[in-house]
């Protein structure tokens, strides 16, 4: 018609807008992905066995209250009927140990069923060790290993390759109300420092460096 005139509209995308949508995509991806692979390797260092009975539950030095409470709540809950302690070298070990004694007594513990595994450990490796000889003096034919959870993997991979040759089954569990998560941990700087340190460690063991 006559006088009429149709307006078309330009629907196709500049260059430097399809580019920018691009680079958003991929950051995106990268983030999520990132993410994610973080979240994973924080689920695979603090994997933690489902609760069976054992002979004892295994308290490994250094956790401080958090893991003193886990272990008592194991005990509570029937996981095991004794608790070892094992003792580490170092300034100020002896106090801890006297101090995690109280702490498991106060939480309905008997003395009497709280032994030490002795010696001078200064590593996870010498813990296994002293564990190692401790069950075999003791008859356990199966331990529950309670430790911190970025600590899991090493701690499970260590007392497995000690206590296999003395005929002990060993299952690992983490304190609940730990710090370390999976979704939380590379938020922090401790977060981060712990995980680089134990990817080293266990790089190390499958080395052939188990100390350490």
């Amino acid at each position: 018609m006559k006088g009429l005139s149709f307006k078309l509209t330009n629907t196709t995308q500049s260059p430097s807008r399809g580019c920018f949508q691009t680079i958003f995509n991929w950051t995106l991806i990268f983030f999520i992905g990132g993410f994610a692979l973080l979240v994973f390797i924080g689920l695979i260092l603090g994997v933690s066995d489902p609760i069976k009975k054992a002979d004892a539950i295994v308290l490994l030095s250094g956790g401080g209250k958090v893991r003193n409470e886990e272990a008592v709540k194991l005990y509570n809950n029937g996981a095991a009927d004794s608790i070892v302690v094992t003792q580490t070298l170092g300034a100020g070990s002896k106090a801890t140990t006297v101090e995690t004694y109280k702490q498991l007594n106060l939480g309905g513990v008997p003395m009497y069923k709280i032994q030490t595994a002795t010696g001078t450990a200064t590593s996870t490796f010498d813990e296994a060790r002293q564990v190692a000889a401790l069950a075999e003096r003791q008859g356990f034919k199966s331990i529950l290993v309670v430790t911190d959870p970025y600590h899991s993997l090493r701690a499970r991979i260590l007392f497995t390759l000690e206590l296999r040759d003395v005929g002990v089954k060993v299952k690992v569990t983490t304190a609940s109300d730990h710090w370390y998560q999976p979704l939380t941990w590379m938020f922090s700087r401790e977060g981060w420092r712990v995980t680089l340190i134990e990817i080293a460690k266990i790089g190390a063991i499958v080395l052939g460096v188990r100390g350490g």
